[in-house]
């Protein structure tokens, strides 16, 4: 899920939102509101692609995540690689049935607006669906090895593509770093 989430921009994975079976050990993620980075427009951006705290990885036994950890990732990323276009045809719907949330957004839209410095007056409906495309443009990214955030896809992605193995190590290093982890929302639980 860890792949899956960073590959989809999705946020919000504080305790509350993982769930563990008590039967099988299975985590199950609930509450998917924060998807397609909106985690990095709260008042404290989440910066860190997905959860991967102390607790988590010692929950891992002795290998840490360099075990079975690593190798369901790379085998994740590999997947979602191979079958990029499936998943992008999928989430093409949302480019031309914008969420309701970013048709009425107005600060999001204004935001769009001052990004591309255009004074022409944008429809919500069209801001709605460029907000879509770009969040398509970043899940095409990241599936060919970028690792992207809206800060840098607005900035730059020159970077040549990431391998499998490069991509999922640089995203575990990026989660488990105690300075991205003391930057998030204190009721993210970053110590747990």
């Amino acid at each position: 899920m860890s792949m899956v989430g960073f590959i989809l921009g999705l946020g919000d994975r504080h305790g509350e939102n993982l769930l563990l079976d008590l039967v099988s050990g299975d985590a199950i993620h609930v509450d998917f509101n924060l998807l397609f980075n909106k985690g990095e427009n709260l008042n404290v951006p989440e910066v860190v692609p997905f959860r991967l705290t102390r607790n988590i990885v010692a929950g891992f036994g002795a290998t840490g995540v360099e075990g079975a950890f690593r190798r369901s990732c790379e085998t994740t990323m590999r997947v979602l690689r191979e079958h990029d276009e499936a998943l992008l045809t999928v989430l093409q719907t949302f480019v031309h049935d914008p969420l309701l949330e970013w048709m009425h957004s107005e600060s999001r839209a204004q935001q769009y607006k001052q990004r591309k410095r255009n004074d022409a007056k944008l429809s919500p409906p069209v801001v709605a669906q460029q907000q879509a495309q770009e969040a398509i443009d970043m899940i095409r990214s990241r599936l060919i090895g970028h690792i992207i955030t809206p800060k840098i896809y607005r900035t730059e992605t020159n970077n040549p593509p990431m391998s499998i193995e490069g991509q999922v190590g640089r995203l575990i290093d990026i989660s488990r770093d105690e300075l991205n982890l003391a930057r998030m929302y204190i009721g993210w639980c970053p110590f747990i």
